[in-house]
């Protein structure tokens, strides 16, 4: 695994706009043509939220197609136990007109109805890679990398994975903090409090001020880490958070492209509580992966089409 960062020096400008912008910004993309976005979703509920408090499978589809600011084909929303319809989505070939640019993997787990639940899940995984491997960009949303019984495979190519205990906290949520240097996904119109200052060099983050905005409530991850499935792969770490739980060095978000993929994964942790995921910063910097994430393909048609 090989970790990717940018020069301080080329930072400082950047952040300096991003903390001096306005409180409150629309969501907003650049001009881009109609994407296919897949999501696969279920739903948890560990802290018994209320539903209009919970992220649950419907939010992010219905959220999505109600951005303007996302210029959507189709948005369509799969059930954890229908796995079998996402797998031949993304198996379709590329240029195919229903084939998605991006995959949201918001699943907590894998199939629990019917037979064979561990190989309609390895049929998902391979199909995954292969979407990967063709242009796809995958995003993984909040309990999408939590590590539950069966989901091994997912997480090995999503890069990491949380186990363990999942605290709530409705005083200080956590700090998202923006470490990513010019990335597109935490730059465009992301609207930033200040700075703070952090490090973790374990993650080839050196200690220096960076921008963040606090997540009030929030879910915290304390134990989520890479995995050991990213070898020869670069991972450029983009948020991090330093709530003092199981250290003060909490990976939030990441993307990873590995030998092979020619459109990477990108994770991003938060998203319990539903009005933060569907707004404001959160939902640009979904929208800011689809983007980011969607625009690999056109390497791929252009291959395809006159290799």
């Amino acid at each position: 695994m090989k970790l990717h960062t940018k020069s301080l020096m080329k930072r400082l400008p950047i952040w300096l706009g991003l903390v001096l912008a306005a409180a409150t910004q629309a969501q907003s993309l650049p001009p881009h043509e109609p994407l296919d976005v897949l999501i696969v979703s279920d739903e948890v509920n560990p802290h018994g939220l209320a539903d209009a408090d919970l992220m649950q499978p419907g939010d992010l589809s219905q959220t999505l197609s109600q951005t303007t600011a996302l210029n959507s084909h189709i948005i369509l929303e799969i059930d954890t136990n229908d796995i079998e319809l996402a797998t031949a989505a993304l198996n379709l070939p590329v240029g195919h007109v229903d084939r998605p640019e991006v995959l949201i993997y918001f699943a907590h787990r894998i199939p629990n109805n019917g037979n064979n639940a561990a190989g309609r899940q390895a049929a998902f995984v391979s199909a995954v890679d292969n979407f990967l491997q063709t242009g796809g960009g995958v995003i993984s949303f909040h309990h999408g990398i939590y590590l539950t019984g069966g989901k091994q495979g997912i997480q090995d190519l999503l890069g990491s994975q949380a186990t363990g205990a999942v605290p709530w906290n409705t005083v200080n949520g956590q700090d998202v903090i923006f470490v990513g240097g010019n990335h597109f996904i935490g730059t465009h119109e992301i609207t930033y409090a200040g700075t703070t200052t952090y490090g973790n060099p374990g993650q080839g983050i050196p200690t220096a001020n960076y921008p963040y905005f606090n997540n009030t409530p929030d879910e915290r991850y304390p134990q989520m880490d890479f995995n050991s499935g990213n070898s020869g792969c670069e991972i450029e770490p983009l948020f991090q958070s330093n709530y003092s739980d199981n250290g003060n060095q909490h990976l939030l978000g990441y993307t990873k492209l590995c030998p092979g993929w020619t459109a990477p994964v990108m994770v991003y942790q938060p998203g319990e509580y539903q009005p933060n995921a569907t707004s404001g910063n959160n939902l640009q910097i979904l929208l800011n992966a689809i983007y980011h994430l969607s625009d690999f393909r056109w390497d791929v048609i252009f291959r395809t089409t006159f290799d």
